[in-house]
This record gives structure tokens, C-alpha cells and sequence, in this order.
């Protein structure tokens, strides 16, 4: 017998498509390019990444070997005169060349595999204890004796310096004045640039030095 009641199905919502998991193609498209503008960029800071970092080891390199020339100073009471050869073996009387690195016990090659340069005050490479150095020193200093080496024209009178040719291989100029692309004994002169001098086209050379009254004063 009807009883008149209505029964009502349960109510059961449209579900919504659910997405499949994954990229359209345009998001794909749009990630590749993405990508790809992001290798290119990093292909090209690649180069100045490598070129910074071999600039910072050498100016690293030629600091040290700056402390290693003033070492040997403080322990033998003269400075090493200038090597011939790229063995590194000092030369007596020779004011300018290459790095005397065997002398010092160090390495004598920058970043680049290129010699490092060196070049010294001749008036302190005669001296025979640290006494007599200093009062050497001290002649530079006050003008009773010519100073033989210098830094920015004759701006700077220094005691030594130590030279990396830099990216391009060799000195340039004022470091190398006859432009055979190294510090010679014979057709360059005393007179080198700045410590720090910035590097342009023209100029990438690292050069360090000691100024004669830093080192007058570390002997006393």
C-alpha cells in the first residue's frame, strides 16, 4: 500500500575534473626558455669568472713573494740581487730581471705560468747584516745617498719590486721600456709604475713594492 512518502535519492554534486598531474607544453616552452636565458648568461660570466680568479691569485702570488723578499732581507741583512734566468738563481750585480725564486725558496711563476720580475736598489744588495741595511736605509731616505730605484715616475723610492706580466704574457710599459715584453738588465731603466696602478688595455701588469722607509722601519 502507498504510504505518500517520498524518498529522495542521496544528492550527489557534479565533481570537477580533476588535472592530470605534469606541464602543458606551454608551461614546458616557457620553462625552456627560461633556461635558456639563464645558460647563456651564466656561458658568458664563465670567462670574467676564470679571468677574476686567475687576477686575484697572481696579486696573491706576488704578495707573497714580496714578504718572502723582505724575509730574506730581515735574515741575511741585504736583498737578493735580480736572477738572470728563469731558474731563479740570484745574480750578483744584477739590478734588474726575473724573480731570484730559488734564492728565496719560493715559486717563481704567477697564475699565468708567466716569470715573475724583479728588481732591486743596488745599494742594498751589498749590505751585510740587518745594521748596516738599515743605516743604508736610512742614507736613501734623507737624500746623503742617490736613491737607485722608483715607483710613479720618481714619485715613490722604493727598495725592490716584484712584477706579474699579467693575461697578456708580458711587462708593459713603464715596467718594460725597450717593449721586449720582460724587465731587463740592459735597455730598461729604474723607474716603474705605481703598486696598484689600475689596469687598462693597455696595461695589466701586477706590480707590489716596498717603499724604503717601510722596510727602514720593520728593522727596528
Amino acid at each position: 500500500m502507498a504510504t505518500g512518502k517520498v524518498h529522495r535519492l542521496p544528492f550527489r554534486g557534479r565533481r570537477m575534473p580533476e588535472r592530470q598531474g605534469g606541464f602543458t607544453l606551454i608551461e614546458l616552452a616557457f620553462v625552456l626558455v627560461i633556461l635558456g636565458i639563464l645558460m647563456s648568461m651564466g656561458a658568458g660570466l664563465v670567462p670574467l669568472l676564470i679571468n677574476q680568479n686567475k687576477l686575484n691569485e697572481s696579486r696573491a702570488i706576488v704578495r707573497e713573494a714580496k714578504t718572502a723578499v723582505m724575509g730574506y732581507a730581515l735574515a741575511t741583512g741585504r736583498l737578493p740581487w735580480a736572477a738572470a734566468g728563469t731558474d731563479g738563481a740570484e745574480t750578483v750585480s744584477r739590478q734588474r730581471g726575473y724573480l731570484p725564486h730559488e734564492t728565496l725558496g719560493i715559486p717563481g711563476t704567477d697564475s699565468y705560468t708567466s716569470p715573475l720580475f724583479y728588481s732591486v736598489d743596488p745599494y742594498l744588495a751589498t749590505s751585510s747584516s740587518t745594521q748596516e741595511l738599515k743605516g743604508r736605509l736610512a742614507e736613501l731616505i734623507t737624500g746623503s745617498h742617490a736613491p737607485g730605484l722608483f715607483c710613479d715616475g720618481t714619485n715613490i723610492r722604493v727598495a725592490f719590486v716584484v712584477i706579474s706580466p699579467g693575461k697578456n704574457l708580458e711587462t708593459d710599459a713603464p715596467n718594460d721600456d725597450n717593449h721586449n715584453g720582460i724587465v731587463s738588465q740592459s735597455g730598461d731603466d729604474n723607474r716603474f709604475a705605481k703598486p696598484g696602478e689600475p689596469q687598462t688595455s693597455d696595461y695589466d701588469d701586477i706590480l707590489d713594492a716596498v717603499t724604503l722607509t717601510y722596510l727602514h722601519g720593520r728593522l727596528e
